[in-house]
């Protein structure tokens, strides 16, 4: 072989290493940009967000605090802003116990301190060997709250139990609630304490229950969820929370959680109290619309933040904002579905959005927000000049359920009027309208047909192989006051 053809097998080899080594540089490069949103963000799902203390969130799902308010005329709820609680159960205890979030709780009742008469606070009797009912010494003042003889008085005429009367301020179920009432009652109301065992959770509910009937009582329950997991002390507990249960379902008393801060769960690992006749179950979409709310609420302005800052970038700069993390929450890096929605003078201005959530909700909402201000085709790019006229609206959303229908008038029966977000998919053609939508219609036919027709449909057009999913979504705005 010559020399002439070994240089040419060199160059050769030579380029086909070039080419080899370009190939695995762009596919490596290709790789990055398609797996970069996906490895940057947390495995999580903002929809299944619980509000925990990171510091006890390797052991079990933590409620803070429950109150319970009655239902109206028709079995309808009564808000929680236009009625005081009647029954408030909070912690004493937990893995992690924190004064601070117990404070937080009590703070709710603040706004009904002048309506509040009468305060009973109860607590299982942590001594296994003590059979009884025990009400608070009368005469005796406990952290400055005096102990009401007319309350004492009333809660004996409904048993037929024999009432021990002792001083119980130092007993620790006690004890640990006591600052807080003073605090948010101060000598406002007529106060007393009682304490039951196990075996008298029967005579105890008959004596709690014409208190639960009256709008001017509350009952304050305090239980120890401290969760040492062993079988006795959790049916402790649970047994706690039955009397609870039993008041409620007697005078048709509904739960909310508070908080889910610092306190051992007692139904599953979800506080919802399904046991009770009267409520029913939250549905998927519900929970995971509630979950997305506790979202909204502590990480709200954080996203609104971003998209501010994505939406000037995009704008002035014509730049791609990404959210960095020693910027922000490591929370705002779980997977979120989002739409970012630009208003200008009450106007739609530009809107985009995802509808899975296959990456950080950070990022979400700043390509969304750049998206919005100058790709939506509907709109001109926002300008400069318009800028600070624009306000921005996000709305995180839930996961999609289907709708199975008869016929188009079954499937306009089945939609949950202002509640709704809707999905329609017909072959290759879509449509999405988010709840806010129905602020635009003035009935569910308008809706769909308006749908349809962003989907690319006639308003008259049916077909039962269109395929329907409803959501929900969670509004954050800016609060401009």
């Amino acid at each position: 072989m010559s020399n002439e053809d070994d240089e040419i097998d060199v160059k050769s080899k030579l380029s086909n290493i070039i080419l080899i080594i370009f190939l695995l540089l762009a596919l490596g490069w290709i790789n990055y940009l398609y797996f970069s949103k996906h490895i940057s963000s947390n495995p999580e799902r903002i929809n299944n967000f619980i509000a925990i203390d990171n510091n006890i969130n390797k052991f079990r799902i933590p409620v803070s605090a429950v109150f319970f308010y009655p239902y109206g005329k028709g079995g309808r709820k009564i808000l929680a802003s236009q009625t005081n609680p009647r029954i408030f159960v909070v912690p004493y205890a937990g893995y992690l116990y924190s004064e601070t979030n117990v404070a937080k709780a009590y703070n709710w009742l603040r706004p009904w301190k002048e309506k509040i008469k009468n305060v009973i606070l109860v607590a299982q009797n942590p001594d296994a060997e003590f059979s009884g009912i025990i009400l608070s010494q009368t005469n005796t003042k406990t952290e400055k709250l005096t102990i009401s003889n007319t309350l004492n008085e009333l809660l004996q005429q409904n048993t037929s139990s024999h009432i021990t009367h002792k001083n119980i301020n130092k007993m620790l179920p006690i004890a640990a609630q006591l600052s807080q009432i003073k605090k948010i009652f101060g000598n406002g109301i007529d106060f007393t304490a009682l304490v039951y065992s196990s075996d008298k959770k029967t005579e105890a509910t008959q004596m709690l229950l014409p208190f639960v009937q009256d709008k001017q009582s509350l009952l304050i329950f305090s239980a120890d969820m401290s969760g040492y997991y062993t079988e006795l002390e959790n049916k402790q507990s649970s047994e706690n929370i039955e009397l609870v249960i039993n008041l409620a379902q007697q005078a048709h008393l509904y739960p909310k959680v508070f908080d889910l801060v610092n306190f051992e769960d007692i139904a599953e690992q979800n506080y919802r109290l399904s046991e009770l006749k009267n409520e029913q179950p939250l549905s998927t979409l519900e929970q995971e619309y509630e979950s997305l709310n506790s979202f909204a609420q502590l990480y709200g302005v954080e996203l609104l933040k971003i998209a501010k800052v994505s939406l000037d970038e995009a704008v002035v700069n014509h730049k791609h904002f990404k959210p960095e993390r020693e910027n922000f929450d490591d929370v705002l890096f779980n997977r979120g579905a989002v739409f970012v929605s630009l208003y200008q003078d009450g106007k739609l201005r530009g809107r985009s959005g995802s509808l899975l959530p296959t990456q950080a909700v950070a990022f979400s909402v700043s390509q969304n927000a750049y998206a919005a201000a100058l790709e939506d085709k509907n709109y001109t790019p926002i300008s400069k000049e318009e800028l600070s006229k624009v306000k921005i609206k996000l709305a995180l959303l839930t996961g999609y359920e289907h709708i199975g229908y008869k016929n188009e008038k079954d499937l306009l029966n089945k939609l949950q009027v202002g509640k709704d977000g809707l999905v329609i998919r017909d072959g290759n053609r879509q449509g999405v309208f988010l709840p806010s939508e129905w602020r635009n219609y003035a009935n569910p036919q308008e809706f769909l047909n308006n749908l349809k027709i962003k989907a690319g449909m006639s308003p008259a057009y049916w077909s039962n192989k269109i395929k329907v999913y409803r959501f929900k979504a969670v509004e954050i705005t800016r609060d401009e006051h």
